[in-house]
């Protein structure tokens, strides 16, 4: 392949990649992450294996050394130490489908920042991409617009609309960056249509921006827009046509936060989904979010471990660890502390964190300091304003795919757009790379490795993970539609241990009791889907002793085929890893009741409801086995601190009276039922069923009766129950 044809296919590569937002593969589990992350990957892959074979024929493209650069390549070499010694390397490294990021997207990423730094160097091919990346945009503007309209679903529900990223946080600092991208294009643009076109596609995208809600971005995008006004009115000559229209917009976003901060009770702000959001921005509101309980536990992971941190991906570790009980009514797991500085605290350390924050810093440098043949006051000026958008944003969400192209593009721009810098010992490594491939001789050799070294990344990287993602989907769609496979079929997720298994033992395992319970499964199925299950938990916990969430998935595994000292030991040790997580304390409590000891369950139960006593789960279960130990004066107590219907409807306190043979309470609950639900046919049935059992047979009957009045569709069932019961027998 010629050098133009390389150069083509780097160029074509990175051309693609603003269109990487826009993929959903439905054929994938996580269809809004997985896919876009296993494209991405392919085209940084193909355009670097191009790259590198291009750099080593041809020394122009070899990148130029700049603090940037630096301070990336310092980034990456602390993440990937910090990797390297985290608690759970492997996923440190690999990351999950549900994130896909890990340090093989940290490197993809530092591998497209350098080819699109090294082969990007003129202004008319920088604007061509970010052409095609507002073009990109206008795109998913337009499907948005039709998620508006009803005609396409709004994945999360609701009305924040969320486009093709499946999230509307994610969806606002997207049109965040292409609201400054067509900016920058606008005040470069000569032809009039261009500029007609540009600022279309700046307020429709400005439009999206709004309807997504997102108040991190949307205030993020007022403070970088205000920033590059005040950059403008600073910078530009007194007198100047820029400065006034500077001054104008500072005063019109002035005007405008005033107006909302006035008129924010009233009924046209209370009454609009977004507007809304933002006027109940409170202290109070802070309170109920998980960001409240899950930030101080960012801080705590720091100070256990503040040199290299957890790894990535190791948040759950802390979240475990320092669990707050308060957060009952918040997600069961968190694996970010939805604050892109601590996540990188708490991932890094202190010199992961730095190194971060070094690239931030060098980049403010850069721009501030680039000369005006690299960078003029209007392009310093819009950088300023989305780069710290993005970053106001980042305090409030932590950042994925799309995200990360968009800020690494920055970088890159950044990066081509100053002056090369000199540094010793860069220049002693790209002499000794010169003289290496000087060597012409060597370059069969060198480009055979990167093509080799090229086809096993691919491999490992997308289509490995790829085929296992398949695998685990087919068992998820096997399992919907209540169909049955071979063990052989369910076990296939679970046969490799690389990315991806720890979720597919997830998930099979919740199959295989799903299977236990399905009366046409053999027993042969069950008992060899729960050997590969059994199997690949032990797997997993040889891995990562130290992970209470698949402690606490074993125990439940163990717990639902029966065996219950089993699923009492993991569990056990799952509460040592998470002390205050109640759901733990639940699961244990109904195992040591199952495995008939009772007071070790009423303890448990106990020390749950402790941890948080306003927790109406934990008091119900806390009376539910009190109730079953023997102490049903205690369980009352309990119960009359929750709301009747809570109890009266909660099956799992029909099933203690039942298993206590308590034929009176059953009566009164199944009455209390009726009353607070008459129009349900099933309590009339439950009550039947109850007066039945305690062979009250005339009753039953009124029972049936009453129901056939209700619901007349039941008269022939109800009346072949009735002649039943007359005749003596049980229906």
């Amino acid at each position: 392949m010629s050098n133009n044809q390389l150069k083509y296919l780097i160029v074509g590569a990175l051309f693609l990649t603003p269109f990487v937002p826009l993929v959903i593969a439905s054929s994938l589990f996580f269809p809004f992450i997985t896919g876009k992350a296993f494209v991405f990957r392919m085209l940084v892959e193909i355009a670097f294996g191009a790259y590198l074979i291009l750099a080593i024929r041809d020394s122009s493209f070899r990148p130029k050394f700049s603090w940037i650069l630096g301070s990336v390549l310092v980034f990456l070499c602390a993440i990937g130490l910090a990797d390297i010694l985290a608690i759970n390397p492997s996923k440190a490294f690999w990351s999950n489908y549900e994130r896909m990021e890990g340090l093989v997207t940290m490197l993809h990423l530092g591998a497209y920042f350098v080819v699109l730094g090294s082969v990007f160097k003129t202004q008319e091919i920088w604007n061509k991409l970010l052409a095609t990346s507002v073009f990109a945009s206008l795109i998913m503007a337009v499907y948005s617009l039709f998620q508006l309209a009803g005609k396409i679903p709004i994945n999360q529900g609701g009305v924040r609309v969320d486009g093709t990223l499946g999230n509307a946080s994610y969806l606002g600092i997207y049109m965040v960056f292409h609201i400054f991208f067509a900016a920058l294009l606008f005040v470069r643009a000569r032809a009039g249509w261009q500029k007609t076109l540009l600022a279309v596609s700046l307020l429709l995208n400005l439009f999206i921006l709004y309807h997504t809600a997102t108040r991190g971005a949307i205030l993020g995008f007022v403070g970088g827009a205000f920033l590059s006004l005040i950059f403008l009115l600073i910078k530009s000559d007194k007198g100047a046509k820029l400065r006034k229209l500077a001054l104008g917009g500072v005063i019109v976003l002035a005007v405008l936060a005033g107006l909302f901060f006035s008129l924010k009770n009233s009924s046209f702000v209370q009454s609009s989904p977004v507007l809304s959001r933002f006027s109940s921005l409170s202290f109070s509101e802070i309170k109920t979010q998980g960001r409240y309980y899950v930030w101080p536990m960012a801080m705590k992971g720091f100070v256990e471990r503040p040199v290299f941190g957890w790894g990535q991906e190791g948040f759950n570790f802390v979240f475990n660890k320092y669990y707050d009980p308060r957060m009952y009514k918040q997600e069961a797991w968190f694996d970010r502390a939805h604050n892109t500085y601590l996540d990188w605290l708490v991932a890094g350390g202190l010199v992961g964190f730095i190194s971060y924050l070094s690239i931030i810093v060098l980049l403010y440098f850069r721009i501030l300091k680039a000369k005006e043949d690299f960078l003029n006051k209007e392009d310093k000026a819009i950088i300023i304003g989305v780069l710290s958008a993005y970053l106001f944003n980042n305090l409030f969400v932590f950042d994925q795919i799309s995200s990360y192209i968009l800020f690494f593009t920055i970088i890159a721009y950044v990066h081509a757009h100053t002056e090369e810098e000199n540094h010793s010992l860069w220049e002693k490594i790209s002499l000794k790379l010169k003289n290496v491939f000087e060597k012409e001789k060597l370059h069969p050799v060198l480009e055979s490795s990167v093509l080799i070294i090229l086809i096993a990344v691919l491999y490992f990287s997308v289509f490995s993970p790829w085929i296992q993602n398949k695998k685990l989907l087919e068992i998820l769609r096997i399992a919907n539609q209540g169909e049955l496979a071979s063990v052989d079929e369910y076990a296939k997720p679970l046969q490799n241990h690389g990315m991806g298994f720890p979720e597919s033992l997830e998930h099979v395992s919740q199959t295989a009791i799903g299977v236990s319970l399905n009366p046409n499964a053999s027993p042969e199925l069950r008992q060899g889907l729960f050997d590969a299950v059994d199997k690949a938990f032990n797997v997993q916990l040889e891995k990562v002793p130290t992970d209470a969430r698949y402690r606490l998935f074993y125990g439940l595994f163990l717990s639902r085929f029966g065996w219950y000292g089993r699923a009492i030991e993991q569990l056990e040790e799952a509460k040592k890893l998470s002390p205050q997580k109640q759901a733990i304390y639940f699961e244990l409590a109904s195992n040591y009741l199952l495995d008939n000891k009772p007071e070790k369950s009423l303890e448990t139960a106990k020390v749950a409801y402790e941890l948080e006593p306003s927790f109406d789960e934990a008091k119900l279960i806390y009376g539910f086995v009190a109730t079953a130990a023997g102490n049903p004066s205690l369980g009352n107590q309990l119960f009359s601190e929750v709301d009747e219907s809570k109890v009266v409807f909660d099956d799992r306190y029909m099933n203690v009276l039942i298993s206590l043979g308590d034929r009176a309470k059953i009566i009164d609950i199944a009455k209390k039922r009726v009353s607070l639900d008459p129009q349900n046919p099933q309590h009339r049935i439950t009550l039947a069923a109850a007066y039945l059992n305690a062979n009250m047979r005339q009753e039953a009957i009124k029972a049936i009766e009453e129901l056939i009045q209700i619901d007349p569709s039941f008269k022939e069932k109800g009346e072949y129950y009735i002649s039943e019961i007359r005749a003596g027998r049980n229906p």
